[in-house]
């Protein structure tokens, strides 16, 4: 009877010590999205695991004919908790991948960690093109994308701008934003105004008022003719 218990007891023990040098269950499986010509966005689903405290995110490079550069760190350096992460900085056109490595508080790792490749998009073409607003409403195509589409962001190469007033047609109506000479901006800075998006401008002034439109053309439109 006391060799079985001393048996139970060494069979308990060897259990307990597998156990805590056990690592994490492996990373689900990588997510890529929002992928744009420097940027990304990496999302997988979360390891399991008692004596789990962090994932390694990292990153090389896969040129075609070349051996894959060294794995680095996102952004250099460190771990995370999080089940997603953004890069940035990265290069137009360039084939990528990513690797997750969960990790124990006892640095032992998973047994297998997940991977995925990724290629960003090319680098667009950053356009600019000159127009005028006349006296009088008009109605007014947003011809480019740029930055957070704001009215700040399109009007901010405008002359005479503080002669201008939007209306932005919705579901609930016309949306008015207009600018302020006092406070030197819009009443509605936030205002989005999508590419290829119209609205009606009232131009109060005495002549045209010029602006130059800064941007990039958006992937999904097509070029119909010359």
């Amino acid at each position: 009877m006391k060799k079985l218990k001393k048996t139970l007891l060494v069979l308990i023990l060897f259990l307990i010590s597998i156990s805590a040098i056990a690592g994490p269950t492996k990373p689900g499986l990588i997510k890529v999205s929002q992928v744009t010509h420097n940027s990304v966005t990496i999302e997988w689903k979360k390891s399991t695991g008692a004596d789990f405290i962090s994932y390694e995110v990292n990153w090389r490079i896969r040129k075609e004919g070349k051996p894959p550069t060294d794995w680095a760190f996102i952004d250099g350096c460190c771990l995370t908790q999080k089940t997603s992460v953004a890069m940035n900085s990265l290069s137009p056109s360039t084939k990528y991948e990513v690797r997750i490595i969960a990790w124990s508080r006892n640095g032992v790792n998973s047994a297998e960690w997940v991977w995925s490749a990724f290629t960003t998009l090319r680098k667009p073409v950053l356009y600019q093109r000159t127009g005028s607003i006349p006296t009088g409403f008009s109605m007014v195509s947003i011809p480019f994308k740029y930055m957070s589409q704001t009215v700040p962001d399109i009007f901010g190469y405008a002359e005479n701008v503080s002669e201008l007033t939007i209306y932005k047609f919705a579901d609930s109506g016309f949306t008015i934003n207009s600018y302020d000479k006092d406070f030197g901006e819009w009443d509605d800075p936030k205002m989005i105004l999508e590419a290829g998006q119209a609205v009606w401008i009232l131009n109060s002034g005495n002549g045209p008022v010029f602006w130059m439109p800064l941007g990039y053309i958006p992937n999904n439109w097509r070029i119909l003719s010359d």
